[in-house]
């Protein structure tokens, strides 16, 4: 949590320690805290009880915080990637859309904006249940991952 907030360790653990002897948080921490933890699913109107707010006061600053949250949350998940073949393939498709003399930034936007309809066009990956292995870590009869049939004769063309 210090990290989070871009303060030391130890004055943050002073807050959380019997030693702070205040009945509540400062009201600028207590946004501070309440932004992080709203990033987790966790009420800002909750944790603004902790600067000694009513309800009533607590209401507009969460809505605050809440309008300040960003728009999509980042998650680590794992994923399956087409092979490297139709990986080449679909960048190779990508990059014809990219004008002569561009610049890298501009040929960054391009992909970018690109790159979804580019995996949609390779295609459903198909699993090998010989070689892929489940979350768990157990053997998983799955395969391992290859350009949709389709895909591949539309790259040909």
């Amino acid at each position: 949590m210090a990290a989070a907030l871009d303060m030391p360790l130890g004055t943050y653990s002073n807050y959380e320690s019997t030693r702070y002897k205040k009945p509540s948080l400062p009201l600028d921490l207590t946004r501070m805290i309440a932004s992080v933890l709203a990033n987790h699913g966790v009420d800002p109107a909750e944790v603004m009880k902790l600067a000694g707010l009513s309800e009533d006061e607590a209401e507009p600053e969460a809505r605050e915080i809440e309008a300040h949250k960003p728009r999509q949350l980042c998650v680590t998940l794992p994923v399956i990637l087409p092979s490297e073949a139709a990986l080449r393939d679909m960048f190779r498709s990508l990059l014809v859309m990219v004008p002569d003399g561009a610049t890298k930034d501009e040929v960054a936007e391009i992909l970018a904006r690109r790159l979804p309809s580019g995996l949609a066009a390779i295609g459903p990956v198909l699993l090998d249940p010989v070689a892929a292995v489940s979350i768990a870590g157990e053997a998983d009869p799955q395969v391992p991952a290859k350009a949709h049939p389709e895909a591949e004769q539309r790259s040909r063309t």
